[in-house]
């Protein structure tokens, strides 16, 4: 459990999970605009641009993240609001917040297109499309169906896209093995640290493998 008020701020971005009569659980972006010693209140959540509607009592958990960590809290509707063509929703200050999994090692499986970029012992720079296997705030493992001389240290440039957003870090290999796939065939894998990466960058990948985790776990694949 976790101090509220150092945890709870205006502005921080929260995703509001949803469960329906059939137990499905639905997760929609929003935002806290209000605290009180009563109330939270955020963003209405919408579905293709339209307000979700909610019953008073709709018990709901609210996660979010910060540099330090993944955390969670179970609240209920208290009331809907609407202002300046704002939607808004009023739920009931949380008694306890959960801390889930501290953020730099959260890893998920993760399928992305990667265009990387390394220098060779000649100086010159040279490109290899491979795709990911796993990503977390920290780092990724690479899946590659050639050998790529990348040794341990060597630094790499990485370009991939999430949320639409294209993404360019830099990264230092720290292994690089060869494994077997499901069909027996060999695989180059190499695992790469993200070095010297910009904050903002991080919470993107951040925001993206907290979203995949979420849905893992509900498919009860994770």
């Amino acid at each position: 459990m976790e101090n509220l008020k150092n945890l709870l701020k205006l502005n921080q971005l929260v995703n509001i999970e949803i469960t329906n009569t059939e137990g499905e659980s639905t997760r929609y972006r929003s935002r806290i605009i209000d605290i009180d010693d009563q109330y939270v209140t955020l963003i209405a959540p919408r579905s293709e641009q339209e307000v979700i509607k909610l019953a008073p009592g709709k018990i709901m958990n609210i996660w979010f993240w910060n540099s330090e960590a993944f955390y969670t809290f179970s609240s209920y509707l208290i009331k809907e609001e609407s202002e300046d063509i704002i939607n808004k929703i009023c739920i009931a200050y949380p008694e306890t917040i959960i801390r889930v999994q501290k953020r730099e090692y959260v890893r998920v499986p993760y399928d992305l297109d990667v265009l990387l970029s390394y220098n060779n012992n000649k100086g010159e720079e040279e490109f290899i499309r491979c795709r990911t296997k796993d990503i977390s705030g920290g780092g990724l493992m690479l899946v590659i169906n050639v050998y790529a001389p990348l040794h341990k240290g060597t630094i790499v440039n990485l370009q991939f896209k999430l949320d639409d957003e294209l993404i360019k870090v830099k990264g230092e290999v720290v292994w690089n093995d060869w494994t077997l796939d499901k069909h027996g065939f060999e695989q180059n894998n190499i695992g790469v640290k993200f070095k010297n990466i910009l904050e903002s960058t991080r919470k993107i990948i951040i925001k993206n493998v907290f979203a995949r985790q979420i849905e893992l776990k509900r498919k009860g694949l994770l």
